[in-house]
């Protein structure tokens, strides 16, 4: 997965991308948008070349609204080229599930366990 964004170029950016597990807002309707909110402005990318159905494994759909999934997240990722991303590390938070991790060393984690079968 890769991420797409355009920065602003200032030192709370260059400070906040040195970092690992940093705090983000992953929003997926047709796109997978992911924000943040500890840039100044805000900013806010789309990732490229994820699997909607590996993600649904390890990531639980919301009901209705304009988002199948919207959830807090922590990510790492590495700059590849100017204005693109790869994601090492991804995971989302659930209130039910806890944190779920979707994607370690930048390929996808195993599947998640969510409901009891009984």
């Amino acid at each position: 997965m890769k991420l797409n964004i355009d920065f602003p170029k200032n030192l709370i950016t260059d400070d906040l991308l040195r970092q690992e597990r940093i705090p983000c807002l992953c929003k997926i309707s047709k796109e997978f948008e992911i924000s943040f909110s500890d840039t100044i402005p805000e900013s806010s990318g789309v990732v490229s070349e994820w699997d909607r159905k590996e993600l649904e494994l390890r990531a639980v759909a919301s009901t209705g609204g304009q988002y199948s999934h919207y959830a807090c997240g922590l990510i790492t990722f590495k700059e590849v080229s100017v204005g693109v991303y790869k994601i090492i590390d991804l995971e989302m938070f659930y209130r039910s599930f806890g944190w779920r991790t979707i994607l370690k060393d930048g390929e996808y984690a195993p599947p998640g366990n969510f409901w009891d079968e009984e």
